[in-house]
């Protein structure tokens, strides 16, 4: 019984942390904070922003996306779509609207430990 119990419990906090971590993703979107999106960084990221795709270091995104965000100052931010694969990544789609338009926003990270770490961001005009 003791073991069922450790085992509920750790999952129910690993589930409880991922979602935490995903929930700052969504909300450092919504502030614009780069260097808090970039926490949830480990190696190198995928990043398109309108028609231009390339990949960069977590340093590099940060500033990637520091530049985006200071263009596109965030009004605010909606999840329409989220989900989770069976081997446990993590994804959302939504709606970020800015100064300077709205645009379909996606989200990809996989699970690293009990932290997520994002591997693909896309911010495409709508």
């Amino acid at each position: 019984m003791r073991t069922l119990f450790l085992l509920f419990f750790l999952f129910t906090f690993t589930e409880s942390t991922l979602a935490q971590g995903f929930d700052g993703v969504a909300s450092a979107i919504r502030n614009g904070d780069a260097g808090s999106l970039a926490q949830n960084i480990t190696g190198n990221v995928e990043i398109t922003i309108k028609d231009t795709e390339a990949s960069y270091s977590k340093a590099q995104a940060e500033q990637v996306l520091r530049k985006f965000f200071d263009s596109n100052r965030p009004k605010s931010f909606s999840i329409a779509h989220q989900g989770t694969s069976p081997e446990g990544s993590k994804y959302f789609i939504g709606s970020l609207s800015t100064s300077n338009g709205t645009f379909r926003t996606y989200v990809y990270a996989k699970t690293s430990g009990n932290a997520l770490s994002i591997q693909e961001i896309r911010f495409e005009a709508q």
